[in-house]
């Protein structure tokens, strides 16, 4: 239980003290840039595609956890800009990390955008308020090369807030995945969470799993004429296992850190 409530040491490295993304100094601005260069190769095996809107308070702990990561195969990372109003943009210039500008809104349009911008044999998806452990890449690709698997997804846990304490947070972690568990005997599609899971690049584009009849906005609300039930990412998982097998990455070198604040804000 106790590695359930703390925060791994790995997370609190990257968790800087500033208020602002302008406060870091040019020295680990540089040290980022250094790291995040890695990721700029012609030929890769993995993709990382994140699709960001507004993230300009989350995206350089995101960023981070990039720059110092494991990388055993040649891989691309491509940050796609959902028309950002914020400094986003000017972030991922002065880290000189690959991007790419999707107009359409919303976040089934970027999640694509990213897809047809792959290069990689596997594509790797995650969120710009996330963090992502040393060894991601090399459990979920592993796990992705097995025989008949034809999607990865991996388990999350939240950062605490003001509002949120990381007991709560993680008794409700605990919760939530034995229902994710009883999922798993029908309809295990639904655990497919943007945020971590992967897939072969070339059945993404072939199953259409982002091509949503109505997609989802990033700041998703019920009330809303556009409120998706079912997102991209279930939708995705559902035509994926219809091609092979979907498969759950337990190890912890799957598990991510993400932003509590939608969880907060629907009271869930």
């Amino acid at each position: 239980m106790k590695h359930r409530i703390q925060i791994p040491s790995w997370v609190r490295q990257h968790r800087y003290p500033y208020t602002s993304w302008r406060e870091i100094p040019e020295n680990k601005l540089q040290e980022l840039r250094n790291g995040l260069a890695r990721f700029l190769t012609a030929r890769p095996v993995v993709s990382i595609v994140i699709p960001v809107w507004n993230e300009e308070k989350n995206l350089v702990r995101t960023l981070s956890t990039f720059a110092s990561m494991e990388i055993p195969v040649p891989t691309e990372l491509i940050i796609v800009n959902n028309n950002s109003t914020d400094a986003t943009q000017e972030i991922l210039d002065k880290l000189g990390v690959r991007t790419v500008m999707e107009t359409r809104q919303g976040i089934a349009h970027a999640r694509l955008a990213g897809l047809r911008a792959s290069r990689g044999e596997y594509e790797l998806c995650g969120d710009g308020d996330s963090m992502y452990p040393p060894r991601w890449i090399k459990t979920m690709l592993r796990a992705l090369q097995q025989e008949d698997v034809t999607c990865v997804y991996g388990n999350y846990s939240f950062l605490p807030t003001a509002r949120s304490s990381r007991v709560a947070l993680g008794a409700y972690e605990i919760m939530a995945e034995s229902l994710f568990e009883f999922r798993r005997l029908r309809r295990e599609f639904l655990n497919v969470r943007g945020a971590n899971f992967g897939f072969r690049t070339a059945e993404g584009i072939a199953v259409k799993g982002f091509e949503m009849p109505v997609t989802r906005v990033f700041d998703n609300d019920e009330k809303s004429g556009k409120f998706v039930v079912f997102g991209e990412d279930g939708r995705m998982g559902r035509k994926l296992g219809e091609l092979g097998k979907l498969k759950l990455v337990r190890s912890p070198h799957a598990r991510i850190w993400t932003s509590s604040r939608r969880l907060l804000k629907d009271g869930s």
